[in-house]
């Protein structure tokens, strides 16, 4: 009886584990980004070699070992991810202190349109959560609400600043031209 039971566990659970596995589209979908397109730095970060951002592999909260991340990506509220973002600046990451949270637009750069759970490339970004990120952009209008942008789905929204997200990271840009905003 125990050992049908055991069976019976491993068989849910292996087919649980397909469902939460990455799925990517690439009968039919063209890759939006490519490994090719990305220079792999010694330091865990990597170089986007089209907007010309570097960005660390791992969310925060997770550790570069030289090929993967290890860890779980810490969830932040989205002030918690600018004291975060303060820190990393201040002790260096990668020889560097001129990190930042991406705008949206930046973030959404390195959405992989093929995939889902997670829409990135995780042979650039290895470990990434299927969770929303926070961006530095705001919400106009509400200074309670800042963008997300999910790595499940691809999607960006708004969220409450008190609630939490993952925090990925980049040096650079802008490289996309903001919009002029009318003062009328």
């Amino acid at each position: 009886m125990l050992t049908k039971f055991l069976v019976t566990l491993i068989v849910a659970f292996a087919m649980a584990s397909s469902v939460w596995a990455q799925h990517c589209r690439t009968d039919v979908i063209t890759a939006s980004t490519p490994s090719e397109r990305f220079a792999l730095n010694d330091n865990g970060t990597v170089t986007d070699k089209n907007t010309g951002l570097t960005w660390m592999r791992c969310a925060l909260g997770q550790t570069w070992d030289g090929e993967r991340c290890l860890g779980k990506a810490k969830m932040y509220t989205w002030d918690n991810a600018m004291k975060a973002l303060n820190v990393t600046r201040e002790k260096g990451v990668a020889g560097h202190n001129d990190w930042q949270l991406p705008q949206i637009p930046e973030l959404a750069s390195i959405i992989e349109r093929q995939c889902f759970n997670p829409r990135v490339n995780t042979a650039v970004f290895p470990e990434t959560p299927s969770v929303p990120f926070w961006s530095a952009t705001e919400r106009k209008g509400s200074a309670e609400h800042a963008y997300v942008l999910s790595f499940g789905n691809g999607g960006a929204t708004s969220y409450s600043k008190r609630d939490e997200g993952a925090v990925r990271l980049m040096r650079g840009g802008p490289w996309w031209k903001p919009p002029m905003i009318s003062k009328n």
